[in-house]
């Protein structure tokens, strides 16, 4: 009998993690989520012709960024590089660190949003959604508009 007790106690205690741990990871979950979710979408009717052009290559793609107050900053990027991170990386317009996860960009032509620092971060867009991948990852895509909004926590 005592071995039946025993069994059944582990088992228990088996449970009660394994019920902590799911119950952590889907904070965590929505937690992200939750911020993910306060990034505004970038406006979608920035006229090209008003962009700056930057950079020199065969592609050419356009990039905007919203500042902390609300401005609109634009620019039609030429590259030859094949990413969206090279590219802007190349006309001196993102500064970041590269970790495990990829390009963590902390400054979008010269204003810094770090995380730790101003509680702030960089929400990447591909259109008008946000993206699933990073910058650095991003294959350019003919008529896609990228963009970067500084987005307070």
């Amino acid at each position: 009998m005592k071995a039946k007790t025993r069994n059944t106690t582990k088992t228990k205690s088996t449970k009660v993690k394994t019920i902590s741990i799911l119950l952590i990871l889907m904070s965590a979950l929505l937690l992200f989520a939750t911020a993910c979710e306060r990034a505004p979408a970038p406006p979608s009717d920035v006229d090209a012709g008003t962009a700056k052009n930057i950079g020199t290559g065969s592609t050419t793609f356009q990039f905007n960024m919203v500042d902390g107050d609300g401005n609109v900053h634009s620019w039609n990027v030429s590259t030859n590089e094949s990413t969206v991170g090279a590219a802007l990386l190349e006309v001196n317009l993102i500064e970041g660190t590269t970790t495990d996860f990829g390009l963590m960009v902390s400054h979008v032509d010269g204003i810094r949003a770090d995380f730790v620092e101003d509680d702030a971060w960089w929400a990447f867009f591909i259109g008008d959604e946000m993206a699933m991948a990073g910058v650095d990852a991003t294959e350019i895509e003919d008529g896609v508009v990228y963009a970067f909004v500084y987005t307070p926590a």
